[in-house]
């Protein structure tokens, strides 16, 4: 673990915080290194985005892998690939009732694509999951929710997708499969990795639009997807995660929640091509 205490700011002049959260969550963090305007708006303010289709997607074949695992925690069976695949078909729509009612937007389907297709894409997605990964899963948790103290004045806290004994496991879907872990699971690894005092795997599931295939990579197929920082890692990590942190809350300090952060995402390569703020963002308002 890291020696939170050896790491604790004694500095008076480090800002405390000022935020209107108490906690943070990888997601979070993520966000205020991504971008600052984004974090205010999203995480400080609230403010709701149009749900996408890609989350939705993910989310529901979420449910779907917790419903075989959870009772595999006892049966040490996976349940048939058809009973979850089923799962996932009932569940979805309700997905999209819930993000809609919670955004107060509708889903904001990919060009010609729309709920039936996403459905499909997503229903694929589990069958390939189910026949050539669960089987080789035992775990002894799902959906897990975690704390940690990295020695801000607010804890950390996120949830993991599943744990074995072995280590962590999160689930990726997107468009591709990745191959190497992204910026933002490095942050989760770090965290969840405190956490749990074992390394994180993470299974990418890359769903296809155009050939309606499916790809999946997980640590047996690519060793890179089995994150394990060292110890000196970890607290580089938190070192780099604490001064993000500092940053948002000298932007609390000079501009409050009302008034525009720095808009940092411009600097990101694809941040604003997929931000739902982009059309009143000051980056943005002669676009």
């Amino acid at each position: 673990m890291i020696d939170i205490a050896s790491y604790r700011a004694s500095d008076d002049r480090a800002p405390r915080h000022n935020l209107p959260k108490q906690h943070f969550s990888p997601s979070q963090l993520n966000q205020i290194g991504r971008c600052l305007e984004q974090f205010r708006r999203a995480t400080v303010n609230g403010e709701k985005r149009r749900p996408g289709e890609a989350p939705v997607i993910g989310t529901a074949m979420h449910k779907a892998f917790e419903k075989n695992f959870g009772q595999k925690i006892d049966s040490h069976q996976d349940m048939p690939t058809y009973e979850v695949v089923d799962y996932y078909m009932e569940t979805f729509p309700s997905v999209v009732e819930r993000e809609q009612e919670y955004s107060g937007l509708e889903v904001e389907w990919d060009s010609e694509s729309g709920p039936d297709k996403a459905r499909a894409r997503g229903k694929l997605g589990v069958l390939n999951y189910q026949d050539r990964v669960a089987s080789r899963i035992q775990p002894t948790a799902v959906e897990s929710d975690v704390e940690v103290d990295l020695g801000f004045e607010v804890p950390v806290i996120g949830r993991v997708d599943l744990v074995r004994r072995e280590s962590g496991v999160d689930y990726k879907t997107g468009a591709t499969a990745k191959r190497t872990p992204q910026p933002d699971w490095r942050i989760q690894a770090a965290v969840y990795g405190e956490a749990l005092m074992r390394p994180m795997e993470f299974h990418s599931i890359g769903l296809s639009k155009k050939a309606q295939t499916v790809t999946i990579v997980t640590p047996l197929e690519e060793e890179a997807l089995l994150v394990q920082p060292s110890p000196a890692e970890r607290a580089e990590m938190w070192r780099t995660l604490k001064t993000l942190v500092d940053f948002a809350y000298r932007c609390m300090e000079i501009y409050g929640p009302d008034e525009p952060w720095p808009t940092t995402g411009t600097l990101h390569p694809w941040a604003c091509s997929y931000c739902g703020f982009r059309p009143t963002c000051p980056a943005w308002k002669n676009s």
